[in-house]
């Protein structure tokens, strides 16, 4: 039988190792999450000294405040230089994330994305991003015949699909540029990369179902051995986490849409180049 004074000391020490625990997850959860931004890439993320105002703006920076506020930590901003990117890519730098000078990149589409880095993982999509069709009342139908010059933008996944399905397309150097086509009658519908509406004068036809080939899922990337994985999946399943994506998404004037069920593959891709 323990005497009144052991029993103290083993009380003591097990309150002592308890309170050290929760210093520890305290001290864990003080840390700054780092976030890898690229600096010029709206509507994603805009450093401020690329942004008249001089402010710091994006939908993933948006995102990545609302997981530090969930998360109970401050928001550290990695900021990569801009490069030139694909419109249905991010080409982001993953190295400074495997370096450890960030936490976790946003907006990373799919696995392909990350191959060549295998050492990362993927948290569960959060959102979902696909070629649009616009105008509003763009008569287009996948797997039908387009009535009409479909404007896509210049070696896109949009491009090999259309031109796979037999439509007349008119080629275009960017997004802004289809949707210039489109306001001018030189095309008579056009398929833009759709967070790409969030910078161009255009209306998405809501009726439009882009086919798996043309529409991605979006998600985190973190080192696959982070617990930081976990909590933002715990994130991203919890309804009001979700409400607040969409409401972010609609706030930055993207297309409001959930993951879808099936996605883009390179072997889709190929299926439907070599029809």
């Amino acid at each position: 039988m323990l005497t009144f004074a052991r029993q103290t000391r083993c009380g003591l020490r097990a309150g002592l190792l308890v309170l050290a625990a929760a210093g520890a997850a305290h001290a864990q959860s003080a840390l700054p999450l780092a976030v890898c931004l690229p600096e010029n890439d709206p509507p994603r993320s805009l450093r401020g000294e690329h942004a008249a105002d001089g402010l710091a703006k994006g939908f993933d920076l948006d995102i990545a405040r609302l997981l530090a506020a969930r998360l109970e930590r401050p928001l550290r901003v990695v900021w990569l230089p801009e490069q030139d990117q694909m419109d249905e890519t991010t080409d982001l730098d993953y190295r400074p994330l495997l370096a450890g000078e960030c936490d976790a990149a946003l907006s990373v589409p799919g696995a392909d994305a990350i191959a060549p880095y295998r050492r990362l993982a993927l948290s569960a999509p959060y959102y979902g991003a696909a070629f649009e069709a616009i105008p509003a009342d763009a008569d287009l139908h996948w797997g039908e015949i387009a009535s009409g010059i479909v404007a896509v933008s210049a070696n896109s996944v949009a491009h090999v699909a259309v031109d796979a399905l037999g439509w007349r397309w008119s080629m275009r150097r960017s997004s802004a540029a289809v949707a210039q086509a489109v306001a001018t009658g030189e095309a008579a519908a056009g398929l833009v990369w759709g967070p790409d509406l969030a910078l161009v004068s255009a209306e998405r036809n809501e009726r439009f179902v882009p086919p798996a080939v043309l529409r991605w899922n979006l998600h985190a990337a973190t080192r696959a051995d982070d617990s930081l994985l976990a909590d933002i999946d715990r994130l991203f399943a919890a309804a009001p986490v979700r409400a607040d994506v969409r409401a972010l998404l609609q706030a930055h004037a993207l297309p409001v849409r959930d993951p879808f069920a099936t996605v883009h593959t390179l072997a889709a891709l190929k299926d439907v180049a070599d029809r």
